[in-house]
């Protein structure tokens, strides 16, 4: 996740004025945040981190690089480290308890989002204290990485620097896909976008660093695979929550009970898949907290990955025997997603819409 929510001051005068509170307080957060960052080259130079995270954070130029010859926009992000930093970043969604209609809030430049961002236990509270009061599910969850869409200099998040390889490269080149490509108010177009975009990119690097062959690139796909029966099933509840509350002989108090018992169903459906990791995954589904604003979150990050993917696919590298090398051309890519949602300079109406339309006619 990433919190967006730096504005220009003339844009305060658009808000109602419990957004013009939000964009301020934010703003006062935001700023001591980039203010606190000190240059990873003094922060390595002193060395203020342990080995560990030294040897991430000298990756993050090497990422970078990487990502701007993909066609990633990077300068500016992650060249300072928010060392001693004391807060975290909160991420905060709601939605309605018997359908998937999310609650939304507009901002100038950004246009509408589905979630806010928070750096404060107290402001986060506040504002999950007031979405429950209106009877909404709610989820919050903590934000590893920031963004200020190449606005500002972003710094790393001490965080960041205790992650593996492959996840610290997919979030750079996720943070720059924002960068590179932004539309106004489609939050779940943005999402998905940057979430191909990074993952594709962080393919490219570990084939480039270790080898299509490697270890290490074996222990990527092993990951992702459950990742993807993961994504699978979440994707049958939605759809299976989706056909309760639309069902018009349904009270509320029988969708809620139906509801619970989908949520409740999770980790038999784990264990009945063909996950590798099948007792870690129940686990983990156990142990969360299920509602309609988690599973809107995961749709609002997944919703369009089978039409990128197939776009993807026209970009696919080629060895001198012809076949698929696991590499894509991430620029083309870029450069067909930018064609397709801004034909002529000017964003079309609805981006989920031409995606899935110029993934089925590539088909």
């Amino acid at each position: 996740m990433t919190a967006r929510v730096l504005l220009p001051l003339f844009a305060l005068a658009l808000l109602p004025a419990c957004g013009v509170r939000y964009v301020i307080s934010s703003g006062y957060y935001e700023a001591e945040l980039l203010t606190s960052g000190v240059p990873a080259t003094k922060v390595l130079a002193e060395h203020r981190l342990s080995a560990g995270q030294e040897q991430r954070l000298d990756l993050i130029p090497e990422l970078k690089a990487y990502g701007a010859r993909l066609g990633l926009k990077t300068q500016g992000k992650y060249d300072t480290v928010a060392v001693g930093w004391p807060r975290t970043v909160w991420n905060l969604t709601a939605c309605d308890p018997v359908a998937f209609k999310p609650q939304t809030w507009w901002f100038p430049i950004v246009g509408r989002t589905t979630y806010l961002g928070y750096f404060t236990d107290t402001d986060t509270d506040a504002m999950k204290a007031k979405m429950l009061a209106k009877g909404l599910d709610v989820y919050v969850r903590s934000a590893g990485a920031y963004s200020t869409l190449g606005w500002f200099r972003d710094p790393v998040l001490p965080g960041m620097l205790s992650w593996s390889e492959p996840d610290l490269a997919d979030t750079v080149f996720h943070e720059s896909a924002h960068a590179t490509l932004w539309i106004p108010g489609s939050s779940s177009f943005n999402e998905s976008f940057a979430e191909a975009v990074g993952n594709a990119a962080m393919h490219d690097w570990m084939i480039d660093r270790y080898g299509a062959d490697s270890p290490e690139f074996a222990a990527v796909l092993r990951e992702e695979q459950d990742d993807h029966v993961w994504v699978g099933i979440l994707q049958q509840v939605y759809r299976d929550l989706d056909a309760v509350f639309a069902n018009p002989s349904l009270d509320s108090r029988s969708k809620l009970s139906a509801k619970a018992a989908i949520y409740a169903s999770i980790p038999d459906r784990v264990l009945a898949s063909r996950m590798a990791d099948k007792a870690w995954w129940a686990q983990h589904a156990r142990k969360k907290e299920w509602n309609n604003a988690v599973l809107i979150q995961f749709k609002t990050y997944d919703v369009a990955d089978d039409e990128f993917d197939a776009i993807l696919r026209r970009h696919a590298l080629l060895g001198p025997d012809g076949r698929d090398v696991g590499k894509r051309d991430v620029d083309g890519f870029i450069r067909e997603i930018e064609a397709i949602t801004r034909p002529g300079g000017r964003w079309v109406r609805d981006p989920l819409v031409a995606l899935r339309q110029a993934a089925a006619l590539g088909a």
